[in-house]
């Protein structure tokens, strides 16, 4: 009876593509890999029948299969909903189309702290790991079909010691500030990921929503040919930017599985980690050009652990002022005195919000600042600045240059600039300053301004809405009326005994 399931509207579609620009025959002609575009819709709704007599909608922002040591099974994910994740989702099981191997579903996102995406694992035979097409059947407890998800099977196959997950390009308006650093963004990526490219990065999944234009395009395409990239798009652009970076890192996270030992997920286009302790890492004096490659298992033996009992490694930053137009980044010297904290903590004697790389195999969903769940008994290895740390380039609006002036000189990355800029005009057959001014004036799409999307209440979810003040994810409240809004609630205080928790 399961071929009857093709006419229902509640089927769901996530489908693959490889392809390369029209312009590039002559390059293919020449052997170069081909780019990996894979592009992934946003799924339709599957309606669940709650055995109270109420409904509740399924929809899957991304689904993912994934077979090899990490585990078998598909991965289907949502965003996360305080009613959903009350709701037993234990009840739900999936199939094939036979029925066969029916199994329930494993359900993650749903654990202490700060969650922003569901996710369902539905285990599957590995046998069928060389399909490139699968369909997953929905049930209920009662054996109802809900509806299916088609999906396409279609990462690339390669493995690879460290990757970054890179967020789409965006400019945002805050609080009717023309942030300097969001009208930067074309420059920031360029660089960005030269410069992890040339200390060792193996790969990056790169996502992108919506219309992209021609500068985007015209960035992304070099290191797509060269097999350095994968272009992870969807079709759907969500308004505000932290959800289409939820959706980014989840995908994210069960795309780097069985391929990838170390993910960088949220390191955003104005921070470079760099190594600060070589002799203790490594034994030598200077550190190795290729350190992503190395380092994270290099922290983990420095700590005395075992990388199968670490779930993440996390770090701090430093504040650096912006350069001109025209130049690398990381050719600004001027940083501040300390690491940098969260906004609410100043004055308290508190550390910031870190940054973070996961060991793919004990990760099961996370956050922007650290891995939300993770396999038992594993442990984060928050290093101290001594060992590694990032620089953090950022405009004046987002700090108080008075009471927090970026008055130290720090010279280590300037020692890289030449040998980017080199890289970069071999990339783009470009004046390197020349390219980066170019950049540097032109804008992607604009976001929903911060102030405007919080404003407009019919915008939030009606299940945030009613879970108000129970529990809030901070990131959906920017802005003065989001802060405001936190206060009320206590949130700042839930956030504060979180940050203790987590950093002791």
């Amino acid at each position: 009876m399961r071929h009857q399931m093709h006419s229902l509207a509640l089927a769901l579609a996530a489908w693959a593509v490889a392809a390369c620009a029209e312009d590039c025959s002559s390059l293919l002609q020449a052997r170069a890999p081909v780019a990996q575009y894979t592009v992934v819709e946003q799924q339709e709704e599957i309606v669940w029948n709650i055995a109270r007599g109420t409904n509740y909608t399924l929809q899957f922002f991304s689904v993912v299969p994934t077979f090899g040591a990490d585990g078998n099974y598909i991965a289907l994910l949502h965003e996360f909903d305080p009613v959903l994740s009350k709701l037993g989702a234990e009840e739900l099981y999936c199939s094939d189309a036979s029925g066969v191997h029916k199994t329930q579903l494993r359900v993650y996102g749903r654990e202490k702290g700060i969650p922003v995406s569901l996710i369902f694992h539905c285990d599957w035979p590995e046998e069928q790991s060389e399909l490139e097409n699968f369909e997953v059947f929905l049930e209920n407890e009662e054996g109802k079909t809900l509806g299916k998800v088609a999906v396409n099977h279609n990462t690339p196959s390669a493995k690879h010691q460290s990757v970054a997950c890179v967020r789409d390009v965006f400019m945002l308006d805050h609080l009717g500030l023309d942030r300097v650093n969001e009208t930067l963004a074309y420059k920031h990526l360029v660089e960005w990921l030269e410069f992890h490219l040339y200390h060792g990065m193996d790969h990056f999944f790169v996502y992108t929503f919506g219309t992209v234009d021609d500068v985007y395009e015209e960035i992304l395409k070099p290191y797509l040919l060269a097999g350095a990239a994968t272009r992870i798009h969807f079709k759907t652009r969500p308004d505000f930017h932290r959800q289409r970076q939820y959706w980014s890192m989840t995908d994210c996270l069960y795309r780097s599985k069985n391929h990838a030992t170390w993910v960088m997920p949220t390191v955003d286009r104005d921070e470079y980690f760099r190594v600060t302790g070589p002799s203790e890492l490594f034994g030598t004096p200077s550190v190795p050009k290729n350190y992503f490659h190395t380092v994270w298992d290099a922290i983990v033996r420095h700590e005395g652990k075992r990388v199968e009992d670490v779930k993440s490694i996390t770090f701090d930053l430093y504040r650096f002022e912006l350069p001109s137009r025209d130049e690398l980044t990381i050719s600004s010297t001027m940083q501040q005195a300390e690491t940098q904290v969260a906004p609410f903590c100043r004055g308290e004697g508190k550390r910031g919000w870190p940054k973070f790389v996961y060991n793919v195999k004990n990760a099961n969903s996370v956050y922007v600042h650290w891995v939300h769940s993770s396999v038992h008994g594993t442990e984060d290895l928050h290093i101290s600045p001594s060992l590694g740390v990032a620089n953090h380039y950022r405009s004046p609006f987002d700090f108080d240059e008075h009471e927090f002036p970026a008055n130290v000189s720090d010279t280590t990355l300037q020692t890289d600039v030449v040998a980017l800029e080199e890289a970069l005009a071999a990339r783009f057959q470009r004046n390197p300053r020349e390219f980066l001014k170019y950049l540097s004036h032109k804008h992607p799409a604009p976001d929903v301004p911060e102030s405007n999307w919080f404003a407009a209440t019919d915008r939030l979810p009606t299940s945030w809405k009613a879970a108000l003040p129970e529990y809030i994810p901070v990131d959906w409240f920017g802005g003065a009326a989001g802060h405001n809004l936190l206060a009320e609630n206590g949130i700042f205080d839930q956030l504060k005994r979180d940050d203790l928790q987590m950093f002791g």
